[in-house]
């Protein structure tokens, strides 16, 4: 246990540090070249202006944030974009119409007609490409607000070449885009790998969910911090998806811990996981059917959210109480916890926000992201454990077989492993050669030199069987001096030769070890020379060759 969460600690700090690190020696040149617009600018809130503000501070002047119809304006009198050659504007919009004018020319307008038709209007942040002038420009920005809430705190425009700004948005957001990049491909592989065991046990389910959650999550991340629309334009789909993935984050939680804890069976778990889902759903569906817009259901969401913790505080602590909390289950809760705090986190911040307290801090933003990463790593201490054990138990089940059907003291297969094998064997309906041989002298050596040198004969007989006969049989020992071997196929016809080489290698022995005489009697049978298909009457035909042979011997002897 104590391996593992330093394994998990290790891992997440590397991690962390590496991406770090990534930062550090990929940071651009160009994003030296980036203006931030935060200060001078005079804004219109309604019918109430502001004289040169900092954005930042904006919020404190107004006093709460923007409703439905507000209309903003900003304007900076002293933009100089005189040295760039392909000066471009990036300007993110929430919920929001926007106009851009230079100089009193209009240079770009978004979602006018949309606010008009009423369509949805999501988030997205917007390369404007400006006029390229040789002086001081003055620099306007009208917004019209489309939903409650829009705007807490509001983002300064920056400005820059169109390449450098694109850099600096990447650059800025390079921890987020790595997370979800990690998040996505590693949530995949273990989907495939999870779905590969196709398994009912509880550590499957719970892998397969979690690497559900990890796409989820990842899916969110990029849309939550508008990275995904620097690849491909979704327009406002983008925030669709990000609400979508975000209240799916609930119904996916619950999946793994069903799985983790194996609840799925337990029905006051089974019920509040539905009714958490159905309350999930909703939103999603009453967005799409024009009732009331996603984003205007976080609350809903959040308290959904809320209950999702609480609760599996409760089935936690009643799990501890009962002792059914495994070490691999504790590990995966550590992780799930730590994604739980993240959230919990983040909300607070969310409020105070919200409330004009104060704006989200980037810490609070990335510790979701963060906490995530806390719980892959948990999932992936957990895969090892689980792997681990599973090689384990896999390997103790071999063992066990192995003794089941293998005789100790030559290990060659037993009497029970001879049956099923020739039961099989008959069964198919093919023809075969049964063997049997039985070893002279083992009841003398056993008498007069003792069990010990009796156990070297027969460990040494086995070797002899093994590599005269090898792979083109099957061999084993039936009884204390009793031997058996099954010849099929292309083999069929080599019994002959099998048993010359069996006869040479014991007089071989003796020649080189006088301790023992070693010889052994053969007799051998086919299918096709008995009537019947019972094997067993092909194995006593093949024991009376063997026991003439015997008679043979001890006369000639």
């Amino acid at each position: 246990m104590r391996k593992n969460i330093i394994f998990l600690i290790v891992a997440f700090i590397s991690f962390h540090l590496f991406l770090e690190a990534g930062k550090f020696f990929i940071k651009p040149e160009g994003i030296d070249r980036v203006e931030v617009l935060n200060d001078g600018w005079d804004v219109c809130y309604n019918d109430t202006e502001f004289k040169d503000v900092k954005l930042s501070e904006l919020r404190k002047l107004i006093g709460n944030g923007t409703k439905r119809g507000d209309r903003l304006t900003f304007v900076k009198k002293d933009l100089d974009i005189s040295g760039s050659l392909n000066p471009t504007l990036m300007l993110e919009t929430r919920f929001s119409t926007c106009k851009v004018s230079v100089d009193g020319k209009e240079i770009e307008r978004k979602y006018i007609y949309d606010f008009i038709r009423g369509d949805y209007i999501g988030c997205s942040n917007n390369f404007i490409s400006l006029p390229r002038t040789y002086g001081i420009s003055e620099l306007s920005i009208e917004m019209l607000v489309a939903e409650d809430g829009a705007y807490n705190y509001y983002r300064a425009p920056v400005v820059g070449e169109y390449i450098d700004l694109y850099l600096y948005e990447v650059y800025s957001n390079l921890f987020v885009f790595m997370s979800s990049a990690f998040l996505i491909i590693f949530g995949f592989i273990f989907f495939v790998i999870a779905l590969g065991f196709q398994s009912n046990l509880p550590e499957i389910k719970m892998l397969t969910f979690s690497a559900l959650l990890f796409i989820d999550l990842g899916v969110w991340f990029l849309t939550q911090f508008e990275v995904l629309h620097m690849f491909v334009d979704f327009g406002r789909t983008q925030t669709e998806v990000e609400y979508i993935s975000l209240y799916l984050v609930v119904p996916l939680m619950y999946m793994v811990m069903g799985g983790n804890g194996n609840y799925f069976k337990k029905k006051r778990f089974m019920i509040v996981a539905v009714i958490s889902t159905l309350i999930a759903i909703v939103p999603i569906f009453l967005h799409f059917v024009k009732v009331v817009h996603i984003n205007q259901m976080l609350t809903l969401y959040q308290v959904n959210a809320l209950g999702l913790y609480i609760f599996m505080i409760a089935m936690i602590y009643n799990d501890e109480k009962n002792k059914r909390v495994t070490k691999p289950m504790r590990i995966q809760l550590i992780g799930q916890g730590m994604l739980a705090f993240s959230f919990l986190f983040n909300v607070f911040f969310y409020y105070l926000e919200v409330f004009g307290i104060s704006e989200q801090v980037m810490f609070s933003k990335k510790i979701v992201p963060v906490g995530t990463m806390c719980m892959v790593f948990a999932t992936l201490v957990n895969y090892n454990i689980y792997i681990s054990e599973s090689l384990a138990r896999k390997k103790e089940y071999e063992s066990l077989a192995h003794f089941a059907y293998a005789d100790g003291l030559t290990d060659l297969p037993n009497r029970s492993k001879f049956e099923k094998h020739i039961g099989d064997l008959a069964k198919r309906g093919d023809d075969y050669c049964v063997i049997s041989i039985d070893l002279n002298g083992l009841k003398a050596v056993n008498d007069i030199q003792g069990h010990l040198m009796g156990d070297k004969y027969l460990r040494e007989f086995g070797s002899v069987l093994k590599e005269s006969i090898g792979e083109r049989g099957f061999i084993a020992r039936i009884g204390g001096d009793e031997f058996a071997a099954v010849l099929q196929g292309e083999n069929i016809g080599y019994a002959d030769e099998v048993i010359k080489c069996a006869e040479y290698e014991l007089n071989r022995l003796n020649l080189e070890d006088l301790d023992i005489e070693r010889s052994a009697a053969f007799g051998y049978a086919y299918k096709h020379e008995v009537e019947s298909n019972d094997w067993r009457d092909v194995y006593l035909l093949a024991d009376e060759r063997m026991y003439v042979r015997k008679s043979e011997m001890k006369k000639a002897k």
